[in-house]
């Protein structure tokens, strides 16, 4: 009997396990292998996510957008990117065309960015490769890579590049390879980004704004595309997730 009862209690452990197992594993869809998303805040594909520009948005010198602060936005896809030596970049893909960066190392997130597909454009083949590639054309240089880059707005903006030599006059883009999942879907896509990060120091704070510049190639439809991201930095403080 006790045997019996021996035997009962640990066929209903294993269940409860195996359960929480298949749970995490669904609220962990789309994030790297051995992430959960208790690793990154709360956020996770499907569920919501609402951000606190209370620090920015009444600070006029911000091209970014923040009047959706503490709006409720629903994570419609996660992109990640292996970086290399335990790194990541983890993408919350939202419904009103902005997206949440993450930075991981060895699985915890220490760094957080929002964007906002400031605009795209679609471009020649013949456009994408002379702005992935150096050109010696002075009088139509490449965005990508250049060392700075102009955000034409009501007040034109100027901003530094952050990756490649400080001397150099123009560096090659960044390649990221990333792994998109989307909402209600199995399958996964993989989208190249050649890309580049400017940023500016907003003056008198501890605060930047950033360009990311996208140049894409849809193998898919054999599209091409130049996007332009704009964003922020983002306190873990500042994430309500669930």
């Amino acid at each position: 009997m006790i045997g019996a009862l021996k035997t009962l209690f640990r066929s209903n452990s294993k269940n409860v396990q195996d359960e929480h197992a298949k749970a995490l594993m669904e609220r962990s869809k789309g994030l790297p292998l051995g992430v959960t998303p208790d690793d990154m805040g709360g956020l996770r594909l499907g569920g919501m996510a609402s951000l606190n520009f209370l620090a920015v948005r009444d600070d006029e010198r911000f091209l970014f957008d923040s009047t959706w602060h503490n709006e409720d936005q629903r994570i419609e896809a996660i992109g990640v990117v292996e970086l290399g030596d335990g790194e990541q970049l983890v993408r919350c893909y939202l419904e009103n065309d902005t997206w949440i960066q993450a930075s991981l190392r060895h699985g915890k997130a220490f760094e957080y960015k929002v964007f906002d597909f400031w605009k795209a454009e679609h471009i020649a083949n013949t456009e994408f490769e002379r702005l992935v590639n150096h050109s010696e054309d002075a009088s139509n240089p490449s965005q990508l890579g250049a060392k700075t880059f102009r955000a034409e707005s009501d007040t034109p903006t100027t901003y530094d590049r952050v990756w490649g030599a400080a001397e150099s006059e123009w560096t090659p883009p960044v390649i990221l390879e990333e792994t998109v999942t989307r909402l209600n879907s199995d399958e996964t896509a993989q989208v190249f980004h050649h890309c580049m990060l400017f940023e500016r120091a907003i003056p008198e704070t501890e605060r930047f704004e950033y360009i990311l510049l996208s140049a894409e190639a849809d193998d898919a439809d054999g599209s091409y595309q130049l996007v332009t991201n704009l964003g922020i930095d983002l306190r873990e403080l500042s994430i309500t997730a669930q």
